[in-house]
């Protein structure tokens, strides 16, 4: 298929960016599926449990407990940091 090389390089390349594991204290209690928008500059894509197990694209649901360390993609472990959600910036629905 013409293109395709282009297509998984554009998924897969990542052109500068990494993997990255931080433990963020204030995350404990918080679910997965909350993290997408609280790393606005990372790609949260999985945990590293406190027991060492490692679960990519754990549930929507998973709660995340202490010790438990988040897995992004991000440009550089400088980067990015979670930040609350600013419901002031929402606009107006269409």
């Amino acid at each position: 298929q013409p293109g395709l090389a282009k297509v998984y390089e554009a998924l897969l390349g990542f052109d500068g960016d990494e993997f990255y594991m931080e433990e963020w204290p204030e995350m404990v209690g918080k679910e997965f599926g909350e993290l997408v928008h609280l790393f606005p500059d990372a790609v949260p894509i999985g945990l590293q449990m406190a027991d060492g197990e490692v679960i990519l694209k754990p549930s929507w649901d998973t709660e995340i407990q202490e010790g438990d360390k988040v897995i992004v993609i991000a440009q550089d472990n400088d980067s990015y940091r979670p930040q609350e959600l600013d419901c002031d910036d929402v606009g107006e629905a269409p």
